[in-house]
């Protein structure tokens, strides 16, 4: 163990399921644009086997879209050069011809994969129609179109379960080398709508996101990690013991089975590593009579240190369980989050910071999220005159027919960094579901490099300091990934003047809140925002400031 980890050592971590890792390293990518660059060509450089668990999945959603998919005519700089990148990524020739030459959609990259000998399973959630946003049976059958092993998950059914339980993973294992963890799935609504594809920028309208109607969807904000070394296999084993148990209690062929493979080489590393999981119970026999709360020990845990400050992004901030209705008292206890929340509060308490920034029109569950907010701000009164507790949500704006029209940013990512030492990223949300009662999992790192970089990235894209290809470099620099030196030195550059206008927490966080409460200004006042920061507003907060606001949906796309 590293001298540099010794002062860090304390009891951070989940016990019981997995081991931490200081054989392993971990990259964080903000939004898919990046992600599913970085998937895509994983995905195309496997030699023996991808294995992907997914929520939700639309095999004919494009992974990689305009210009990174084919940068110009043949022969053009720009194409020699997505060329040159794509060469010093390690895709052989064949891979790069299908690169330039293919639609590079889920069914198509995966299906090229089985032709090439290697071996594609795929594990949807076999969702009820009633609350899916997808169609599980339809992916099904365009996967084993093309060769790939599919099979729906229904291991969430049977009387002893919630009615609105999921499967709510987010992972791909490639080879057992390299293994995707986070919050992105791989899909586009059924509406058309939530198009996860999404860049930094987020713009208002991209023809790069169109779907059938020709309407550009909702922008979405999210952050997914890519792991290397032997925590690569603790995803691997969740995986396989997902597959198998659905193969076992199905009573289906034996060699349907996925094998146990070795563990892959460690890697050179400065972090602490550990992947952790929630299992409900009564949903997977590997799992004890108690479930798995791998995640919410992470965070019980980590919160319990922090001192100086706490940056979370998440869909939901809820202390009591959603059961169908938008009325908080209505909803049964998480004594998961409660604990949650009295960790924030006393860390809040101990002079610490606390960051949120939260959808302004979640699926369900607004009046949730706000009570959540009163009651960390009752929880630490001091801190919240102060100034101490900070809430944000994003939007996108821009001029149509004469007028400036306005939409939130949907903020799906789930991740959380303490103190910039810690980490993490996921699936997991702050709610009695991610906690205890949905199936999850989250990587969590202790890298002081990487959570204050990955704090830096998110702060920059949402002020928009930097451009779209800028944002990409630095995100695999500070992921230690491999690109061109030319490239990677300039992304060291612009890594350093972040650091110059970011690196304090606190400084930043006042530009961060300067640009939200210009930003209020300019929707008032009908004006094209700067970058995406807005304050989140309660619903009685929002009516304080005169807008229009609904209890659900929220006040930024109410129509006025």
């Amino acid at each position: 163990m590293s001298a540099t980890h010794e002062p860090h050592l304390n009891n951070w971590w989940a016990q019981g399921d997995t081991p931490v890792h200081d054989d392993s390293r971990v990259a964080y990518f903000v939004d898919a644009h990046s992600t599913f660059l970085m998937m895509c060509r994983q995905f195309l450089m496997a030699h023996k086997y991808i294995y992907i668990a997914a929520w939700g999945m639309t095999p004919l959603m494009k992974l990689v879209r305009g210009t990174d998919q084919r940068a110009g005519p043949d022969g053009s700089p720009q194409q020699e050069a997505l060329l040159a990148e794509l060469r010093a990524e390690g895709l052989e020739e064949p891979e790069i011809d299908f690169w330039c030459t293919h639609e590079l959609t889920v069914q198509a990259v995966l299906g090229y994969m089985v032709s090439k000998g290697v071996q594609v399973n795929v594990l949807i959630w076999s969702s009820s129609e009633l609350f899916s946003h997808c169609d599980p049976q339809a992916a099904h059958e365009q996967l084993t179109q093309v060769g790939v092993t599919c099979m729906l998950d229904d291991s969430a059914y049977g009387l002893l379960h919630r009615p609105i339980e999921s499967l709510h993973q987010k992972i791909a294992i490639v080879d057992g080398t390299h293994a995707f963890v986070g919050g992105i799935d791989m899909l586009i609504e059924l509406s058309g709508d939530y198009d996860r594809w999404d860049t930094h920028l987020h713009h208002y309208s991209s023809p790069l996101r169109r779907n059938e109607e020709e309407r550009t969807p909702h922008n979405w904000h999210d952050a997914h990690a890519l792991i290397e070394g032997q925590a690569v296999g603790d995803v691997e084993r969740n995986f396989r013991q997902r597959w198998n148990e659905v193969v076992g209690r199905h009573g289906w062929d034996s060699q349907l089975l996925v094998p146990e493979h070795p563990l892959p080489p460690a890697v050179e590393s400065t972090s602490l590593v550990q992947v952790a999981r929630t299992i409900p119970v009564y949903t997977y026999r590997f799992a004890s009579e108690d479930g798995i709360q791998g995640i919410a020990q992470l965070y019980a845990n980590a919160l319990s240190h922090a001192h100086h400050f706490v940056y979370l992004e998440n869909q939901y901030f809820w202390t009591h369980a959603f059961l169908g209705l938008d009325r908080p008292r209505l909803g049964t206890d998480s004594p998961d989050m409660e604990r949650n929340l009295r960790e924030l509060a006393a860390a809040l308490q101990r002079g610490a910071t606390v960051a949120l920034v939260l959808p302004d029109h979640p699926n369900v569950g607004r009046a949730f999220t706000d009570a959540g907010l009163a009651r960390l701000r009752e929880e630490a009164p001091d801190a919240a005159a102060q100034g101490r507790i900070q809430a944000f949500c994003l939007a996108a704006s821009a001029e149509i027919d004469g007028a400036e029209r306005y939409r939130p940013i949907y903020v799906h990512a789930k991740v959380t960094i303490v103190d910039d030492i810690w980490s993490t990223v996921g699936s997991a949300n702050l709610n009695n579901r991610g906690m205890r009662d949905d199936t999850e999992m989250n990587v969590a790192t202790l890298d002081a490099e990487l959570a204050r970089g990955l704090r830096m990235l998110l702060w920059a894209e949402h002020l928009e300091l930097m451009g779209e290809e800028s944002l990409l470099t630095v995100s695999r620099h500070l992921g230690n990934q491999r690109q061109r030196q030319r490239v990677d030195e300039r992304a060291a550059g612009l890594v350093q003047s972040l650091q110059e206008t970011l690196g304090d927490p606190v400084v930043g966080l006042h530009v961060l809140i300067e640009r939200a409460q210009d930003n209020l200004r300019r929707f008032k006042a009908k004006q094209p925002l700067v970058g995406h920061l807005l304050p989140y507003l309660t619903a009685e907060e929002a009516k304080q400031h005169g807008l229009h606001v609904h209890d659900e949906q929220g006040w930024v796309e109410v129509p006025q």
